[in-house]
Formats: C-alpha cells, structure tokens, sequence
C-alpha cells in the first residue's frame, strides 16, 4: 500500500469516524426529544381528563338550568293565562258599572 492510498484510507476511516459521532449526537439528541414528548403527552392526557370533567360538570350545569327554565316557563305561562282571566274579569266588571 502506498502512502498516498494509506492517507486516502485514514482521511475516510476519520470522516467515518466523525459521521459516527454525528450520529451519535444525533441520536442523544433525539432520545432527548422523545423523552420531552413523552412528558408532554402524559401532561396533555393529564389536561384531557381534567377537561372531560369540567365538560361534563357543564353538561349537568346546562341540564339544571334547562329544568329551571322549564319551571321559569311553565311559570309564565299559568301566570300569562292568570293575567288574561283577570282582565276579562276586569272588563266584565267594567261592563257591569257602566
């Protein structure tokens, strides 16, 4: 083997030797990146569940409100039809004085 060839094949085993550190920052690098992301889906999970709890803490909130305004409703109605016999009654007496 000639010098020139020896060089030539210590220049490639030191830039086989560079690309395998490369690599292996690389891949610190992404294991690093992994292990956040795994951190980060258990805190989303983490947020999923509070907000499942909070949407079904609305979900009887609306219910008690829609029943309330059923009452409300119900409510209004018998006192529209109270309103409408008063005034009849009103006009009937009315009537009678005159």
């Amino acid at each position: 083997m000639t010098d020139n060839q020896f060089r030539e094949m210590m220049d490639k085993v030191t830039k086989c030797v560079n690309g395998i550190q490369v690599l292996r920052t690389d891949v610190t690098e992404i294991k690093t990146d992994v292990a956040e992301l795994k951190t980060d889906v258990a805190e989303i999970k983490i947020d999923v569940a509070i907000l499942k709890t909070d949407v079904a803490e609305l979900k009887a909130g609306q219910t008690r409100l829609e029943k309330g305004l059923e009452t409300t409703n119900r409510a209004l109605d018998t006192l529209a039809g109270e309103s409408i016999r008063v005034k009849s009654r009103v006009e009937i007496l009315e009537e009678r004085i005159n």
